[in-house]
């Protein structure tokens, strides 16, 4: 049976010849391996002029600041839901709505971007008091399927392919510094729960003509409290909460791979 890395019902990482998940306790299947159709919300976050931050302070100390920023993404994105996600080099992208289904996947996104957003705050704080640099970071949601499963042999884990995905990072690319831009797939899903800037053509990498997307600007504590009282739920309550699962790294392959990034992302800037 080819191994499975996380748990089709919970989400929660599988251990290697794991017959039944941790989490819920649902068996597994070579089926929980093979790559199905999802339909998911994806978020993208990105520094904004990462290239100048690498250069104004070093390739150590861009490692502290991408290392800490890495990890305070990681406890949002987590804390609503999203059990896909991964290091772009840059900063972050995240799934939600696989591999577990989640019918609110697009409210969970949109409060893990906005979640980022506040969460970087009290870093670029002290960025801005201890380099004099400015960080910020641009944030790009879409929704629709996607083909999620493992890619090859498994080696590169559980991980979202398809057009959405792409789209996701174009709206990113669009939204302002320290913003959040969504996509009309995503507009659709939470108009009436977020409060939306007004619609705008946007020019994006690879379109011929413009596309509609529009700012996110906030969403109401109501949301915010439901999600909450149902993340209480437990799992035996028959409601899943998703765990900590392909996003958990060991923190000094963390700390390896940040600072293999920022030592490329120095020389580049030089």
């Amino acid at each position: 049976m080819t191994a499975a890395t996380a748990c089709r019902t919970c989400g929660t990482e599988l251990r290697e010849a794991a017959r039944f998940g941790d989490g819920c306790g649902a068996p597994i299947t070579e089926r929980d391996a093979h790559a199905e159709y999802k339909q998911v919300t994806v978020l993208f976050a990105d520094v904004v002029h990462s290239m100048d931050i690498a250069a104004a302070v070093g390739a150590e100390r861009l490692r502290e600041i991408m290392a800490d920023l890495a990890d305070r993404c990681a406890v949002v994105v987590q804390r609503y839901g999203s059990t896909v996600a991964q290091f772009t080099g840059y900063g972050i992208m995240a799934v939600f709505g696989a591999p577990v289904a989640l019918e609110d996947h697009a409210i969970r996104a949109c409060l893990a971007a906005l979640g980022v957003q506040e969460e970087v705050t009290p870093l670029a704080d002290d960025v801005r008091e201890r380099d004099g640099v400015e960080l910020q970071l641009r944030v790009g949601l879409n929704s629709g399927q996607v083909i999620a499963g493992e890619i090859g042999s498994g080696a590169f884990g559980y991980t979202t392919i398809g057009e959405q995905v792409g789209m996701a990072q174009r709206m990113e690319s669009v939204a302002p510094p320290g913003g959040v831009m969504v996509s009309a797939s995503t507009a659709r899903l939470v108009e009436g729960a977020a409060t939306l800037g007004e619609p705008e053509l946007v020019q994006i990498k690879g379109a011929d003509a413009p596309v509609p997307a529009r700012r996110l600007l906030g969403l109401g504590d109501g949301h915010r409290a439901a999600w909450r009282a149902e993340s209480n739920l437990s799992v035996g309550g028959g409601r899943c909460r998703p765990l900590k699962a392909c996003w958990t790294v060991p923190s000094r392959a963390t700390a390896q791979w940040w600072a293999s990034w920022a030592h490329r992302a120095l020389a580049r800037a030089v």
